[in-house]
């Protein structure tokens, strides 16, 4: 049980705070171990470089996801303990940055440069080549209302989507679709759709009672399985009957490892093709990569890089973290590319909360609200996103207030990425949330219906890149409400070119670009059928 302290807006929020803060940590970790006795009570268990992990499959989204077409994964890195946004992403050319943080803030000639407002931590320069190369999408101003100052609320409020006033006891990924189909049954399968690989977060895929979590202490035991399909041995044993009944209890626990078999057939099928870094990140991530190339079937997986709760000796503390996380990142990007995957993953990072505008007096920063997210693959249509949030618009405790709902990512990873409908999307919430463009070719659901196209297209506008005006053609495979609007690379809207009821059919429109600047521009295709998003060029 939770050990509540009665003044909320005290708990976690900064060393100050003392007893506060230890108890916070005290509870969360508690809660944490609790929470994480579940994982084995489901089913046998995995973990990876000694963090475990989570196998579950069979909730109406993930099956949803399983009966799809696409073969596309999503890989969360959870960056565990608030990580600090403000030298993460650098405002270099805000004056308030740099006087709330005397000793803390970065100047701007050691930043690598991603915008005239905004640079990027140095630590991150693996990763620089992946944002020039438009793989690198950044969403400014996460955030959601009310925010928790709490390591564990926050977490759950990221993990189940939902205000911290409904939380409930199940995820995201595994909730509300089951009231949509309360006769569906999940048949049972030889792999896991979903998988954690280390985290604080439980409910992150909760939402059913099967017995399909699994338990790896290490990577030595990944091996284990991988070479033989088993956990245990069950013949080196000490003679006689302890040895026997050893033996005994060895062979229960390798049959309740659901998924060993499919574990070992990827991981033989799979093979790291780069170096990663020597720490539990790269080893997880390395792992994830073998079980994509090995074509294990997991849709989503999960792992954590823990340590961003930085009250003290933050600047040291912080490169290392975000060296570790880029290094890691651009390996599994990497991995997958010498292979050909690269163009069916998605990686995405968050983080319970960011961190205060001011410095503390123990050369830290204390818990803050609104962060950026990052996501990385060929699939993102890389850039800055989202409006930085305002470091003059504070609320009463001095924290930045949030630009971007977080909601609004995950609805546009699941249906501009998995293919999920807006209306299930709209049900795994409870509430409808505009999408983000950062996905460059979302998934699209077909139909049967004959005499009409079996997919829409969104063609690349011509001539590109343009001055005035474009012509746009698309195609769509049933009638139905159409909307063809323009944004600009932050994602605001810019322009409705198309709002109407369209026939099934080819249809052309032309944009018009008066009164804008020359620049990159996204538009996007929302019909009854999903989502596309493509990019023009405006050239004055």
């Amino acid at each position: 049980m939770c050990n509540h302290i009665e003044d909320e807006s005290k708990r976690a929020i900064s060393l100050t705070e003392g007893h506060a803060h230890d108890e916070d940590h005290s509870t969360w970790s508690r809660r944490q171990f609790m929470q994480g006795l579940g994982l084995a009570a489901a089913g046998a268990a995995i973990s990876v470089a000694g963090t475990p992990i989570r196998a579950l499959a069979g909730t109406p989204l993930l099956q949803q996801i399983y009966n799809s077409d696409s073969d596309r994964v999503l890989v969360m890195i959870q960056l565990s303990g608030g990580n600090d946004g403000l030298n993460t992403i650098i405002p270099v050319t805000n004056d308030l940055y740099y006087n709330a943080r005397p000793s803390l803030a970065i100047p701007a000639n050691q930043t690598i440069s991603i915008s005239p407002e905004y640079g990027m931590n140095a630590a991150m320069a693996p990763l620089e080549s992946v944002f020039g190369d438009g793989n690198m999408a950044i969403i400014q101003g996460i955030g959601y209302p009310s925010p928790k100052l709490s390591h564990f609320q926050s977490t759950d409020v990221w993990v189940t989507g939902n205000d911290f006033e409904s939380l409930g006891n199940t995820g995201w990924s595994g909730r509300s679709l089951e009231k949509m189909y309360p006769d569906a049954q999940a048949e049972p399968l030889q792999y896991p759709l979903a998988m954690q690989v280390g985290g604080n977060s439980p409910l992150l895929f909760q939402g059913l009672d099967s017995h399909l979590g699994m338990s790896l202490l290490n990577v030595e035991l990944f091996s284990q399985i991988a070479n033989t399909g088993k956990a245990f041995d069950e013949n080196n044993v000490p003679p006689g009957n302890a040895g026997n009944e050893i033996s005994f209890v060895r062979s229960i626990a390798n049959d309740s490892y659901l998924y060993a078999s499919a574990i070992q057939t990827a991981a033989q099928s799979g093979t790291n093709d780069v170096e990663y870094p020597d720490s539990s990140l790269g080893e997880n991530l390395a792992v994830i990569a073998q079980m994509i190339k090995g074509n294990l079937g997991t849709r989503i997986y999960h792992v954590n890089l823990s340590g961003f709760d930085t009250h003290s000796n933050q600047l040291s503390r912080h490169t290392t973290l975000l060296d570790n996380l880029s290094r890691s990142v651009a390996a599994f990007l990497e991995d997958l590319q010498v292979s050909g995957y690269q163009d069916n993953a998605l990686v995405m990072t968050f983080s319970e909360f960011g961190r205060r505008i001011d410095q503390n007096g123990s050369a830290g920063t204390d818990h803050g609200t609104a962060a950026p997210l990052f996501l990385f693959g060929p699939g993102v249509a890389g850039g800055i996103f989202g409006e930085h949030s305002n470091l003059e618009d504070v609320d009463q405790s001095g924290n930045m207030e949030h630009t971007t709902d977080f909601r609004r990512v995950y609805a546009t990873v699941l249906n501009d990425w998995f293919g999920i409908s807006e209306s299930d999307v709209a049900a795994v919430f409870g509430s409808v949330y505009d999408m983000i463009p950062f996905i460059e070719n979302p998934s699209t659901v077909s139909t049967d219906t004959p005499g009409i196209p079996q997919s829409f297209t969104l063609e690349q506008n011509y001539p590109n890149p343009f001055n005035p005006t474009t012509r746009i053609r698309f195609t769509l495979d049933e009638p139905g409400m159409t909307k063809l609007y323009v944004f600009d690379i932050a994602g605001r809207k810019i322009r409705a070119i198309v709002d109407a009821t369209l026939a099934a059919g080819t249809h052309e429109v032309e944009f018009n670009s008066t009164g804008l600047a020359s620049g990159t521009y996204l538009y996007r295709l929302q019909t009854p059928s999903g989502s596309l998003t493509r990019r023009m060029t405006l050239l004055r």
